[in-house]
């Protein structure tokens, strides 16, 4: 089981010359929720970047429900300069099996169940 937790949330750019609140995938989710399309609560941006925080080095020697922390950041463009930042910075946990994806054709060690199962 994952648990997520919000670090940090952004809310204007952080260009010293700027500070506006206008960003680019927020505005676009305005126009979806005027609709009806979209409902509320939900917090967008244009790119997601991130993944666990995992020594690849160590995996083989990691049982599968080790629990690994994963870390997350939402970006956006600012509307007035243009800049991209981060809106939002979460980490999680999650276990190692929920992470792992064997190669395609390869066969899981014995034992081993991709998930929940």
């Amino acid at each position: 089981m994952s648990n997520n937790e919000v670090v940090a949330e952004f809310a204007h750019c952080p260009n010293p010359n700027c500070g506006s609140t206008r960003r680019f995938a927020e505005e676009v989710a305005k126009e979806q929720r005027e609709k009806g399309a979209m409902g509320e609560g939900l917090k967008y941006g244009l790119y997601q970047i991130g993944g666990p925080i995992l020594d690849p080095r160590k995996v083989n020697q990691m049982l599968v429900e080790t629990m690994v922390p994963e870390t997350f950041a939402l970006l956006d463009v600012c509307m007035d300069c243009g800049c991209v930042y981060a809106i939002r910075l979460e980490r999680q946990e999650r276990p190692l099996g929920d992470i792992i994806q064997p190669l395609p054709g390869a066969k899981p060690p014995p034992g081993f169940t991709m998930g929940k199962g």
